[in-house]
């Protein structure tokens, strides 16, 4: 197998496995998050429109994101694939194929992006008073996002590989570097002790591109020189062609899958769900979310994870070692759903006092700590369940699992709950059956019915045999 760091994931204990690359993830996860945080604290300093701007722009760099995110899913099932089977001459080839084909992808987003940037906010309703922020943030985001997806990218490469702890520090110094630039480029002089360049909105881009510029380098050299995962020769298009197919085919419908859940959550938001009952209803929701985000960064860290051992063990035709990833996957989910449901009970009244001043609010967050955590687990095991069969090579389950949660069940269940409830708790419930159920569904089919092989593309014809075959 290519590289000195990289791991065999298909020997030795399955879950040790996962959790050797969930830990170090969730603390990437968790320094990315707190870089959203601080980014917003310092916008807001500038004024309403530029944090609304900032705020708007939000959907539209999740959406260009959720390329990035369908690009490394496939990226880590080829790659893993090839480990498993202990194809090891053509990772390095399969590795530059799919760094080159983000940068291709991207890079049309890129020029799109710019282009268009203006009649796009406009489209979807930015006030004349918020746009010059809009495009201002997003035309510098535009142009550096080839610099923010190709980190992203190799560290997917590297995950395939069994190595997380690289890919998670410079996630960490990405946020680190940001959390620096950030005042320095947005304000005008910082705490007073020495001027800052203050660029403003454009500023807080900027130093997102930055960051990641750095770790992109960072990683770059890392991949080149330490595992050897570059392959700087002129390559054969047949081949380049066929790593691209198999790579667009987990890609493509792991970009859509990752559309489905921040879908739901907006209707789960909107006048048919939470904001029939008010601001301070809207308000309670969001703030809950968030903090349910946080508390449960390891299942993220999973569905980040599980990929690479399905998809090596899978390639080595372990079937039994990718059913036990699943199993004991799903039994984790339940375990840290239950831990983090306890603390929030304890600890609901005095977080909704903290982060929101309304009395409705807080009643709302309440009761969605008192409730959702319950059955959180439910969602856990339908994102590792999801990442674990794009890691197999078959995205097609993948894609039902996740639209089966968020559009099949919890988009009519989070309606037909407010409107029978006709209060803030009817939402709520329908989130947690949306989650209970999917979660019940989704680990019977796995565990019970679902295929454990992997599946691949076909495989790419020698031209020197199909001549042969003619004569």
């Amino acid at each position: 197998m290519a590289g000195r760091a990289t791991r065999d994931l298909t020997e030795g204990p399955v879950f040790g496995h996962i959790f050797r690359m969930l830990l170090p993830m969730s603390f990437g996860i968790l320094a990315m998050m707190l870089v959203g945080i601080i980014d917003t604290y310092w916008v807001g300093t500038l004024g309403t429109a530029q944090q609304a701007a900032v705020q708007m722009s939000f959907p539209v760099t999740m959406l260009v994101m959720s390329v990035s995110i369908g690009l490394g899913a496939g990226a880590v099932s080829a790659v893993s694939r090839a480990a498993g089977r202990k194809d090891g001459t053509s990772i390095p080839r399969m590795a530059t194929d799919a760094l080159t084909l983000s940068f291709i992808s991207v890079g049309l987003v890129s020029i799109l992006g710019i282009i268009f940037v203006e009649p796009m906010f406009r489209a979807l309703g930015a006030s004349e008073s918020m746009l010059p922020y809009v495009v201002e943030y997003m035309t510098v985001w535009f142009g550096g996002i080839v610099l923010i997806v190709g980190p992203m990218v190799a560290s997917n490469i590297l995950r395939a590989l069994g190595n997380a702890v690289v890919p998670s520090l410079m996630m960490i110094a990405a946020a680190f570097v940001n959390l620096i630039l950030d005042p320095i480029f947005i304000l005008d002089d910082v705490f007073g002790w020495f001027p800052g360049l203050g660029w403003g909105v454009s500023g807080a881009a900027l130093a997102t591109v930055v960051a990641n510029a750095v770790t992109f380098v960072m990683v770059m050299v890392y991949l080149t020189v330490k595992e050897k995962l570059i392959d700087w020769s002129i390559p054969n298009f047949a081949e380049v062609w066929h790593h691209w197919r198999d790579i667009a085919r987990v890609g493509i419908p792991a970009c859509f899958a990752n559309v489905f859940n921040p879908f739901a959550l907006t209707i789960a938001m909107s006048g048919l769900g939470m904001a029939r009952f008010g601001d301070a209803a809207v308000g309670g929701l969001g703030v809950a979310g968030r903090v349910e985000a946080f508390a449960i960064v390891p299942l993220f860290a999973l569905s980040a994870s599980i990929g690479a051992v399905t998809g090596q063990n899978g390639g080595a035709e372990r079937l039994d070692r990718v059913r036990e990833a699943f199993r004991s996957s799903f039994v984790f989910c339940i375990g840290w759903s239950v831990a983090m449901a306890v603390l929030l009970w304890l600890f609901a009244d005095a977080i909704a006092a903290a982060f929101l001043p309304s009395e409705d609010g807080r009643a709302v967050a309440i009761a969605y700590w008192h409730i959702v955590p319950l059955t959180v687990a439910g969602y856990g095991i339908t994102i590792a369940a999801s990442a674990g069969f794009n890691g197999l090579g078959r995205p097609g389950h993948g894609i039902v699992i996740t639209s089966g949660r968020a559009i099949g069940l919890m988009v009519p269940f989070v309606i037909i709950g407010a409107q029978w409830f006709n209060q803030p708790v009817g939402v709520i419930y329908g989130v947690a059956a949306a989650n209970l159920l999917a979660g019940i569904l989704t680990a019977a089919f796995v565990l019970l019915r679902a295929p454990m092989t992997a599946k691949h593309t076909s495989t790419r014809k020698n031209p020197s045999e199909g001549a042969a075959a003619k004569a």
